[in-house]
């Protein structure tokens, strides 16, 4: 007690310099930067994609219309080499890092790298595996859940205008792990199932169109054709679906459903031609609202877990309407 009593008097008087570190005087929790210091890191999953790519494309955009520097990394689809951009952007001096995770689980280290040098993460697109305001700052997407849900509502309400009693589905999937793969899944499943849908195929065919095309050659095979709707997690896989469909003389809209998701063009245009049935539009383009969360970040502000980005449930009744979303 009395040890205590003469250093608070030192410190009182001026008498008494103590001197501790960064690492012995720890910030808990991520520090934002001022605006004139901000350097934003983008860790993209892959570039693979139109959507990806147009995606990298507009966090570059609008970070040069803020006048913000911005440093992308791409990680092919690779999770360990995606931990490894993080832990490179992190020593170029990136004080807020924006991550589209390739996978939800596997991500954590690279959030955890971010944490020890606490910097705030907004995750893009895909989401981890952890507690918003915890694990990284907040997540901002497209509502996979709702993404599905609308895509089985659109086939349940045109197979009863059809009078179909039976609807037997196929599901083509994205590469597993993402959080959008898991929702969309679940979302979709959440209508299907409730609706009295029969899976008989549920396979990735990891975004691509000729996996997909060659996924739905075999379940066409393998079933006898014997389906009634296809959906598929993104316009890539429907479009490489209605080409196994054309060629094996099966009518889109006439004898089977066909869904996507995205929103690209090009399946605007299949369902202007008949060669689609629908897709739900997930932008690539919403790097703003990643632009406008760090802001408010830097201000202080308490920010959303989950900020949401709008889309629509698109097809011949409406494309024309909506054809301006297109990518």
């Amino acid at each position: 007690m009395k040890f205590t009593k003469v250093v608070m008097a030192l410190i009182a008087a001026g008498g008494l310099f103590i001197a501790c570190d960064r690492q012995s005087a720890k910030v808990e929790g991520p520090v934002w930067p001022s605006k004139d210091k901000l350097v934003v890191g983008f860790s993209q999953a892959d570039l693979m994609s139109t959507w990806r790519t147009v995606e990298s494309d507009n966090m570059r955009d609008v970070a040069r219309e803020r006048g913000y520097q911005v440093v992308i990394t791409n990680a092919e689809g690779d999770t360990g080499r995606q931990i490894s951009d993080v832990e490179s952007l992190l020593a170029q001096g990136c004080n807020v890092m924006v991550i589209v995770a390739i996978d939800a689980d596997a991500i954590k280290p690279a959030l955890e790298a971010c944490a020890a040098k606490n910097v705030p993460v907004v995750m893009k697109a895909r989401g981890a595996n952890g507690t918003p305001g915890v694990d990284y700052a907040s997540f901002v997407a497209s509502d996979f859940v709702w993404e599905g849900e609308q895509a089985a509502t659109f086939i349940a309400n045109e197979a009863a205008k059809k009078g179909w009693n039976q609807i037997r589905v196929v599901e083509i999937q994205g590469v597993i792990g993402g959080t959008d793969v898991r929702d969309r899944s679940q979302g979709f499943h959440n209508i299907a199932d409730a609706k009295g849908f029969e899976t008989v195929a549920q396979q990735s065919a990891n975004w691509s169109r000729s996996e997909a095309q060659a996924v739905v050659q075999n379940v066409l095979q393998s079933t006898g054709g014997r389906i009634e709707a296809i959906y598929c997690h993104n316009d890539e896989m429907a479009l490489g679906a209605s080409l196994a469909l054309q060629a094996a003389g099966r009518r889109v809209n006439e004898d089977i459903l066909l869904v996507g998701v995205d929103g690209m063009i090009e399946a605007l245009n299949a369902i202007k031609s008949g060669s689609l049935s629908a897709t739900v539009t997930c932008t690539p383009k919403f790097a703003a609202k990643i632009f406008d969360v760090i802001e408010s970040g830097i201000r202080g502000e308490a920010l959303p877990g989950y900020v949401a980005v709008d889309d629509k449930l698109v097809d011949i009744t409406n494309v024309d309407e909506f054809f301006s979303l297109g990518f």
